[in-house]
């Protein structure tokens, strides 16, 4: 077999961990994609100076009022309650952005923000084609290298917990009750991930902790860090739940175990509080060097709904949705995998009217349509090379690029690409000098 055949088997023959390979084995790209590393790495600096204007928007809009700010957005009001208890004002710097490069950059699409993010176990895939002699020898030649998302957490999570624990801290990834079951083997190829760097993850749901002397426990162990991996709309109609939110959060406050991240973090993940940054009267508190990074990484984004807007505005607003479908795309505010997305070349004036319509009262934006460069990817059956479109996972935390992975689609398979389509597969990434 030659070096080339070797190289493009190499993804058909990866020793992966037993639990990663479970989840993800039958989900994967022939190849991994490859990046400029300063190239990423700025693309991280320009996300973390985002998400800084991000949670600076309630203070320099509302009064440092978090429930005004998620009222002009059209959030849910028991919903924005519930993300404003025990808010700062400064959530932690932990994020993932999704987001296509369009040949020239990376398009931020939107920005997870928040501990429950997923894909944060990439790097089992890195280290198992390092295993492959072939591909060794390759990123050995090219001077290829990664970041470990795992690795850069479970430090992150030492750090958190250096207040409340002497040695290696007892941490307990908690979803939301019922949670479990159907991400069984997502938490578990993370609990795997961790436990190589030394890190025990413990799997609970919020149904599952108590307190004990001020700190909280799961099935009667004491925690010094919680990561959190429920949301504000799994637990809203919860009253046990929201009780549970609460021992959480007076146990953060005094010091006795860790929330890695408070739901304050989903105010700003929503895509509404993105479109704000394109809103002309918001654009006016921004100063140049904010507007000019803005206008670097996020496409032209804006909230669709009526509320609070003056009616010439919003007018003026639809008219451009309207001439523009093509060039489009609307999406919820809160959501994720695609779903309620409306993509303008998609459907005919006709339904694209009736979904602008019907998105009038609620939390929908509407974005600027990224058209993505494809990747070229050779089929490692076959040997033919076929396009596929990236959505590139980018995570950034206090220290800056935190490592990244990729969803891909054939383009004849839709435009959205998420897991939910059953054509989506996976891989890692590799930067290049």
């Amino acid at each position: 077999m030659g070096e080339a055949s070797r190289l493009r088997h190499a993804a058909r023959g990866l020793s992966l961990p037993e639990t990663y390979a479970n989840s993800y084995g039958k989900l994967l790209l022939d190849r991994p994609l490859f990046v400029p590393e300063a190239e990423i790495s700025a693309f991280a600096d320009d996300l973390r100076a985002v998400f800084d204007i991000l949670v600076s928007l309630p203070a320099r809009l509302y009064d440092g009022d978090p429930l005004r700010y998620c009222a002009a957005l059209g959030m849910d009001p028991e919903l924005a309650e519930l993300m404003s208890r025990g808010a700062t004002g400064q959530p932690p710097a932990y994020a993932r952005a999704d987001a296509y490069h369009d040949g020239s950059s990376f398009r931020l699409l939107e920005l997870n923000i928040g501990s429950q993010l997923g894909g944060t176990d990439s790097a089992q895939l890195n280290r198992a084609f390092l295993q492959s002699e072939a591909f060794r020898e390759f990123t050995e030649e090219h001077g290829l290298g990664h970041v470990d998302t795992v690795e850069r957490l479970a430090r992150t999570l030492r750090a958190a917990a250096r207040p409340v624990a002497s040695g290696e801290p007892v941490v307990a990834l908690v979803e939301a009750n019922g949670g479990l079951a159907a991400y069984r083997h997502v938490f578990a190829a993370l609990q795997e991930a961790m436990l190589g760097h030394g890190v025990r993850l413990l799997l609970g749901e919020i149904g599952d902790l108590g307190e004990e002397n001020g700190r909280i426990t799961l099935h009667g162990t004491p925690l010094d860090v919680v990561l959190r991996y429920f949301v504000a709309s799994e637990i809203v109609a919860d009253p046990s739940a929201r009780a549970t939110l609460d021992l959480l959060l007076a146990a953060h406050r005094a010091g006795r175990t860790v929330l890695f991240t408070g739901l304050e973090g989903a105010m700003f993940a929503s895509k509404g509080s993105l479109a704000l940054l394109h809103d002309p009267q918001v654009r006016r508190t921004l100063s140049a060097a904010e507007c000019a990074v803005v206008d670097r990484v996020l496409p032209w984004t804006r909230l669709l709904g009526a509320a609070g807007r003056r009616a010439d505005d919003h007018a003026a607003l639809l008219e451009r949705c309207l001439a523009d479908r093509e060039n489009l795309v609307l999406k919820p505010g809160v959501g994720h995998g695609g779903v309620g997305t409306v993509v303008g070349h998609e459907v005919t004036d006709e339904q694209w009217r009736q979904a602008l319509a019907a998105s009038a009262d609620g939390d929908y934006v509407v974005q600027e349509r990224v058209r993505p460069a494809v990747e070229v990817v050779v089929d490692a059956d076959t040997g033919a090379p076929r396009d596929w479109v990236a959505n590139w996972g980018v995570f950034f935390d206090a220290e800056g690029y935190a490592g990244a992975f990729v969803r891909a689609l054939q383009p004849h398979d839709g435009a959205v690409v998420a897991y939910a389509n059953p054509g989506t597969r996976g891989t890692c990434v590799f930067t290049t000098p």
